[in-house]
């Protein structure tokens, strides 16, 4: 009977086909054993698969809105892509990877979700972390995760504030699944120009030189080295550090800048005595690493 009605809707000009779930054709997903989320998971599947590559010890588990990922010895909590890129970025690609013979004091400037803190925590050379995270939602996904791995931190410390040139109170634009992208720029984000499902949230900025000033007097001996991730905070955390002659204490930097080109940021690195490495992601972002 079925047979006799499929013919007959053919001969109509249509079709039946079954509709397979997206699993059928990605069945090397299927050794995760994951039902909830899982479209999080195939949407993902391409840093999943790095990951997993590396790692032999990988293993993903449903959790919350997202996954807990373990790799090493460590449990940390995504829930969007971006997250997962993220983490390919810094513990795959390894954007972060810092080698020295002294002892150093990371400052963690727009830690996100602190993946990059956990990862300068496996580097035998640093000594300790202060990290900022202005965005309440990400901050404390941030503390999470840094709890997860208490055992594993090397986090001193990590504030829920960001840092410019003076001490005020900012509105920016906030989307769960972009978490990397809030900041100061706004709109200029590509991410958040398309997107209308953009929330709204309250971040602290306080100066950058009152802060990074106090960390530079509790790591007398080390050098200290800054990592710089903040959507468009960085020409004016710049302009305050070069007025403070607080970059006459730092030893090295990697920051991404946004929008506004390279130029500035390596004319200041330069004055202060810095080697600067400069290369473009795109037209409007790009990675500086300056060391003395």
């Amino acid at each position: 009977m079925k047979k006799t009605i499929y013919k007959f809707i053919n001969r109509l000009g249509y079709k039946i086909e079954k509709k397979r779930p997206k699993e059928y054709f990605f069945p090397e997903l299927k050794k995760y054993n994951i039902t909830e989320n899982f479209e999080l998971l195939f949407n993902s599947k391409i840093f999943v698969k790095s990951l997993d590559a590396i790692y032999s010890n990988f293993a993903l588990q449903s959790h919350k809105d997202g996954f807990l990922v373990s790799f090493l010895d460590f449990n940390i909590y995504v829930e969007s892509i971006e997250e997962f890129l993220i983490l390919n970025e810094v513990f795959v690609t390894k954007d972060y990877n810092f080698i020295s013979n002294h002892k150093t004091t990371v400052i963690d400037i727009g830690a996100n979700i602190g993946i990059s803190s956990l990862y300068f925590s496996t580097l035998d050379c640093v000594d300790k972390i202060y990290a900022f995270e202005p965005i309440i939602d990400t901050f404390n996904q941030a503390q999470y995760n840094l709890e997860l791995n208490k055992t594993r931190h090397k986090v001193i410390a990590i504030k829920n504030i960001g840092l410019g040139k003076s001490n005020r109170t900012e509105t920016v634009l906030f989307n769960k699944s972009s978490k990397g992208n809030t900041g100061v720029r706004g709109l200029l984000s590509p991410t958040y120009a398309s997107n209308a499902q953009n929330e709204i949230r309250a971040l602290k900025i306080v100066e950058t030189s009152k802060e990074i000033e106090k960390i530079i007097t509790t790591s007398v001996g080390q050098k200290i080295m800054i990592k710089m991730d903040c959507e468009g905070a960085e020409y004016e955390i710049f302009e305050n550090l070069s007025e403070s002659n607080l970059l006459d204490k730092i030893d090295v930097l990697i920051i991404e800048w946004h929008d506004k080109g390279a130029k500035s940021i390596e004319n200041t690195l330069l004055k202060f005595g810095f080697n600067v490495f400069s290369r473009d992601l795109g037209p409007i972002s790009g990675i500086i690493t300056a060391s003395k």
